[in-house]
């Protein structure tokens, strides 16, 4: 064995360890999670009923806003106001809100704006409208579940929590591209009750948001100049106010549904924006990295925003990665290392559905019989964000430069199908 071959199986092993490892701490951690939620909903009392503010930004969204909205409306948990800012629609949306409101009075407040943004629409309904303790936001093309609100506010008479992402599931579908964004959403929102008991999370993504709203005033809201205002938000939080003792919570209980992509090429060009504002943001925030201020967990710090650069490296290489498997396979007609892959990603995604409470058997059973494919499924998805990351490469001028590209609307095509509450599965 050559030197170079022995660097290669090093590297292979190692990457192989590592993943090993960080499978098992999510496996376990998601179900330490599981079991702290249910000690701790013993505890909560019913009497907790804040006002909850439910924004919908919208943006030509004629296709769904009135399907988001009505499932906001079929909330179990009353105590709430829905306010939607129209962000200067080129299509019907507009008119079709003013038709709901005529219809459904005293249902929604809308504002009508000039296009501006995502983030300063959010901005201005949050900052001069909103009245409730906490603050949640549900994009457009999205749909709650009917116990979602009333699970989000339970999760907030913690008084450490001062933001939470909800649990965001892909709409059932029969077609490869959406059977793979299922499956990835339930993995990596899975994944998310890990980071949460590790304290880990700063990602508190658009669809199903929610925060105290006294902590949003505080530091004025969303900022527009990265892509992804979400993310951003999310880290800004947690740089002015720490993450020991305040918490960036994962509220798994609290469902959200959206549609998947159509299309590949809309899923590269919904991949580029969240990698490359996530890029902006940890750019932004550098001094966080290996900080050494007490108030911030050191694993946050320390492990996972290094491993979130660490992990678009190990992306990078990935291609080679499969190449040399594949080599190996073919030239010494050795099917193990190919076989083992295909196992130990089968087993996780297994491993990961069977732990989700949130998805009935029938869902789980449905969803297993495809685990045969779920290799291919994830490759594909590994494709698109290959091509996202090579895009966000391609832009590197602009981002160590001085250009400042603001958060705006990620407009991907959906099938606005008619998907009323009570079809909602779960």
């Amino acid at each position: 064995m050559n030197s170079t071959t022995l660097i290669v199986y090093l590297f292979i092993a190692t990457l192989s360890l590592l993943n090993f490892v960080r499978i098992f701490a999510l496996l376990i951690g998601s179900d330490i999670y599981d079991i702290i939620q249910i000690l701790k909903k013993r505890n909560r009392s019913n009497r907790y009923r804040p006002l909850i503010s439910v924004v919908i930004p919208a943006y030509n969204e004629e296709t769904g806003v009135i399907r988001t909205i009505e499932s906001v409306l079929g909330s179990t948990y009353s105590n709430k106001e829905i306010i939607v800012v129209n962000d200067g629609s080129t299509d019907r949306t507009q008119k079709m809100l003013r038709a709901f409101q005529k219809k459904n009075p005293g249902t929604i407040s809308i504002i009508n704006q000039t296009n501006a943004g995502k983030a300063v629409a959010l901005n201005r309904a949050i900052l001069s409208r909103t009245t409730g303790s906490l603050v949640m936001v549900l994009d457009a093309d999205s749909l709650l579940h009917t116990d979602s609100l009333k699970n989000m506010v339970a999760h907030f008479q913690d008084k450490r929590v001062i933001a939470a992402a909800s649990n965001v599931k892909v709409l059932p579908s029969k077609t490869t591209l959406g059977l793979s964004q299922r499956i990835e959403y339930l993995i990596s929102y899975r994944m998310k009750r890990s980071m949460s008991i590790m304290n880990m999370e700063y990602i508190v993504g658009g669809v199903g948001s929610t925060f105290r709203r006294s902590i949003l005033i505080k530091v004025g809201g969303y900022d527009t100049d990265t892509m992804t205002e979400d993310i951003d938000l999310t880290v800004k939080l947690i740089k002015r106010f720490g993450n020991t003792k305040n918490r960036i919570h994962y509220a798994a209980d609290s469902v959200a549904y959206t549609e998947h992509v159509l299309s590949f090429g809309s899923l590269v060009k919904q991949r580029f924006r969240w990698k490359y504002g996530r890029f902006q943001t940890l750019l932004k925030n550098k001094d966080m990295f290996f900080s050494k201020s007490k108030k911030y967990d050191k694993k946050l710090t320390w492990i996972q925003f290094p491993y979130a650069l660490f992990g678009e490296l190990i992306l990078l290489a990935e291609p080679l990665l499969i190449g040399y498997i594949l080599w190996v396979t073919v030239a010494y007609s050795d099917m193990t290392s190919l076989l083992s892959v295909y196992v130990i990603v089968s087993t996780f995604i297994f491993l990961m559905l069977l732990g989700e409470n949130t998805e009935t058997t029938k869902t789980k059973a449905s969803l297993s019989a495809i685990l045969p494919l779920a290799y291919v499924l994830m490759y594909i998805l590994a494709a698109v964000e290959f091509a996202a990351l090579i895009k966000s490469i391609m832009r590197h001028k602009q981002l160590f430069g001085n250009t400042v590209e603001k958060s705006s609307w990620e407009h991907v095509e959906r099938s606005g199908k008619d998907v009323s509450v009570a079809e909602l599965p779960g």
